[in-house]
């Protein structure tokens, strides 16, 4: 919003949201320069501002996801791949989720500088899944293994990377 004052002097400016000032609002402006019009004492100026709504990336994928019903306690993990990996190699574990309802399997591994840019998920049926990783740096992992929004018992991870 622009408004150019007629005449110097002081203004106050009022700036609204849904009605209510922001805060510091109205503010008292000093205006300096020439006269450009004659006025009447306690004129008023308003403008107003239609607001739209935007809504993030994230917010539109969310709302695409279905409601899932589920239970991510009650999914159970299995393997030496949540303990400790090899640089290089094929490093395994299994997931269970046929007691958990349906939802998405989400996992990730964060190695000391970077993450893994490896981790295989392969559904084997009836919510059960295999998931294979490789990882290219010795030191400390961390595994996050999700069922929808939640961590399932134990994640995350700290996997050995001797």
């Amino acid at each position: 919003v622009r408004y150019t004052p007629l005449a110097p002097g002081y203004y106050y400016i009022s700036v609204k949201y849904n009605g209510y000032h922001i805060a510091g609002s109205p503010f008292k402006v000093h205006c300096t320069g020439e006269k450009i019009a004659d006025l009447t004492q306690g004129e008023t100026s308003s403008v107003v501002v239609e607001t739209i709504t935007k809504h993030s990336n994230e917010e539109i994928e969310k709302s695409l996801l279905p409601k899932f019903t589920s239970d991510a306690s009650k999914v159970t993990v299995r393997g030496m791949g949540l303990k400790k990996a090899y640089i290089n190699k094929q490093n395994t574990f299994n997931v269970s989720a046929e007691a958990a309802g349906q939802n998405i399997l989400y996992v990730g591994v964060v190695g000391p500088k970077e993450p893994s840019n490896e981790v295989f998920v392969k559904h084997t049926g009836r919510n059960n899944y295999t998931v294979n990783y490789a990882v290219h740096e010795r030191g400390d992992h961390v595994l996050i293994i999700k069922w929808g929004d939640e961590h399932v018992p134990g994640s995350p991870f700290k996997v050995e990377v001797p």
